[in-house]
């Protein structure tokens, strides 16, 4: 009796198709998931930081085409400007309208002494015994523009208490000139009232109070 035999019977590949499928899917599912996550955890920060959800407002152009002007967020933002110093008036005032600075006096010249209208020859004669005090009253009498005849000391009996000028009658109004132009001199007396000689000039007999320097 004759066998018949068959074929043993084929195994069906894996469907690789499946396969890459369910890979896929896998993928896919994946990347949501990273997706998702990256999304919580921006969500997260964006309300942990107040200052991002704060929408920037952009810059506006001027129409003539000027620098863009801040808009009123950024303006709150910015420290306000120090004023501007202004100048005062003086500082502003142009050189020419300034008031020029006053001129200084010029220092007074001395004034020159004017000469007595009357005068007369002078004799001085010292009364006290300070050396040298006749010269020096000579000399003031000459600078007040009277003549000096000449010095020397005075020899009297008649006492002779001040600085005195002996005078003429005729020769009164220039003895009195040489008392107000003479510091020093403290009397007039006509030689007449006296026992001195008269002579053509006037007597002046200084005692030891005389000045003999005029800044003392």
């Amino acid at each position: 009796m004759t066998h018949g035999t068959s074929a043993p019977p084929r195994r069906r590949p894996p469907d690789r198709r499946a396969d890459r499928l369910h890979a896929l899917a896998a993928g896919v599912i994946a990347v949501l998931a990273v997706l998702a996550g990256i999304l919580l955890v921006n969500l997260l920060n964006g309300n942990s930081d107040p200052d991002r959800s704060r929408p920037v407002a952009a810059p506006t152009r001027t129409p003539d085409g000027g620098s863009p002007s801040p808009s009123p967020a950024v303006r709150r933002t910015t420290p306000a400007a120090s004023p501007t110093h202004r100048p005062s008036p003086a500082a502003t005032t142009p050189p020419s309208e300034r008031p020029s600075s006053p001129t200084p006096a010029p220092p007074p010249t001395p004034q020159t002494r004017r000469a007595p209208a009357v005068t007369a020859p002078v004799v001085v004669l010292n009364n006290s015994r300070i050396s040298g005090l006749a010269e020096a009253a000579a000399g003031r009498v000459e600078a007040a523009g009277f003549p000096v005849e000449r010095t020397g000391n005075f020899q009297s009996i008649y006492n002779v208490p001040v600085s005195t000028v002996f005078y003429d009658d005729s020769d009164a109004e220039a003895a009195q000139a040489l008392k107000d132009a003479v510091p020093g001199i403290e009397k007039i007396i006509p030689r007449s009232q006296t026992r001195i000689i008269s002579t053509d000039t006037l007597i002046l007999v200084i005692t030891r109070d005389f000045p003999a320097d005029p800044e003392k």
